[in-house]
């Protein structure tokens, strides 16, 4: 099937926008994309026409876990078998709003994966990590109950236990995650929010532990992606390999430029803290993450606009992790836009730079290139001067992912 999408405006992913655009798309790639002068003819495509074309969107921050309450805890006493149905809907939610790719880092993504690849479900094409590693008391531990329950509790809703500790069961960790089927790792080097007894300010893992985690992952041609608040997790992450710092809330020059330098991408994140701030509390957020989150927020802002700023790359995430929340992933562009981002560089980070949070993993798309995969949206507005336009899923009026019309 051949597709003719006739757009008022195309946004390519990188590189300026463009007027009056024409893309084409053949079997599962994407065969033109240009000024509709210069569009080949093609009297047996399917005509699409829209206000605005663009690359389907990338979340690089997800987890699938299908829990309600801003409390994780609550996702180890419901059942499995419950939470990964609810996360099959928020797929779908998350495809209908225009994200035709997701980097799931912790949670049942590797598992839906499957089903979607299968056919069995609709939703983006999804990169999980499967469970994340934590060393013992750290951010992917739970505090409140004995060690050997949370390690259960983990396995049995995410395939396989997180809890690490020491360079042998760090790599071995890896090991167990790559078998469950995980795109990416996923690790906590500094402390976190959501839990109860660690410092956002701490890092955690040793250097022995981090090199071993990254060197296991790196010789499977799988990228490490690494939870950082604080500097010394983001300069301790960098130095030992980490490609993709996710939050960096605080992030400062000496960090940013290390960023930089090492090539590392930002994964900033900035939708669940603003959620949290305006909604944790009505939601069950425990209240030793009320505190947290309070001194967090602001320093998370001004990192995020340093960033942009000194030009570390960066990608984007939300970090949405609870059903009723998929589908509100697009908010992160404008609170982006808010840190100071133009909408181009909102846009690119959200559909250009999502491949790379994968490394070798990486798939070819992302833009509107010849010969890239057909993840192609159709939108009812520009967001190319509103990034807004992205955040009410009924303004995507068309989602092609591999060249299959699945919204629209």
């Amino acid at each position: 099937m051949t597709f003719r999408i006739e757009a008022d405006r195309l946004i390519p992913g990188r590189g300026p926008a463009l007027d009056d655009g024409v893309v084409l798309l053949e079997d599962n790639l994407i065969s033109f994309a240009g000024p509709a002068t210069e569009a080949p003819d093609t009297p047996d495509a399917e005509v699409v026409t829209s206000k605005a074309v663009m690359p389907g969107l990338w979340e690089c921050h997800g987890h699938f876990m299908g829990v309600y309450e801003a409390n994780l805890e609550k996702v180890l006493f419901t059942r499995p078998q419950v939470t990964t149905a609810r996360a099959a809907g928020d797929a779908i939610r998350a495809l209908e709003a225009g994200f035709t790719s997701i980097r799931e880092v912790g949670g049942v993504g590797v598992f839906l994966a499957v089903a979607v690849d299968e056919g069995q479900i609709a939703g983006p094409t999804i990169y999980g990590s499967g469970a994340t590693l934590s060393m013992t008391a750290g951010h992917g531990d739970f505090h409140g109950m004995p060690l050997e329950q949370s390690r259960a509790l983990i396995a049995a809703h995410w395939g396989e236990d997180g809890v690490v500790d020491g360079p042998d069961q760090a790599r071995a960790g890896v090991r167990r995650l790559l078998r469950a089927g995980a795109r990416v790792i996923k690790i906590h080097a500094s402390g976190g929010v959501m839990s109860q007894l660690d410092d956002p300010h701490l890092p955690q893992f040793s250097k022995p532990e981090l090199e071993a985690i990254v060197d296991e992952a790196t010789r499977m041609e799988v990228l490490v992606a690494a939870h950082c608040h604080g500097k010394r997790g983001i300069m301790a992450a960098l130095e030992a390999g980490v490609k993709t710092i996710e939050h960096g809330t605080y992030l400062d020059e000496e960090a940013a430029d290390a960023m930089i330098e090492t090539g590392t991408i930002l994964v900033p994140t900035r939708f669940i803290v603003d959620f949290l701030v305006r909604e944790g509390a009505s939601r069950g957020m425990p209240d030793y993450a009320k505190k947290k989150i309070q001194t967090t927020s602001e320093a998370h802002s001004d990192a995020i606009s340093l960033a942009v700023e000194k030009g570390v790359k960066i990608a984007m995430g939300t970090d949405i992790w609870a059903s009723g929340m998929w589908g509100r992933n697009a908010e992160e562009l404008g609170l982006m836009v808010e840190c100071g981002m133009t909408p181009m560089q909102a846009i690119e980070a959200a559909t250009a730079n999502g491949p790379a949070t994968l490394g070798p993993q990486a798939p070819n798309s992302g833009q509107l290139v010849v010969g890239m995969d057909a993840d192609v949206i159709c939108l009812n507005g520009d967001p190319s001067s509103d990034v807004s336009i992205l955040a009410d899923s009924a303004n995507v009026t068309h989602v092609f992912k591999g060249g299959t019309r699945v919204k629209g």
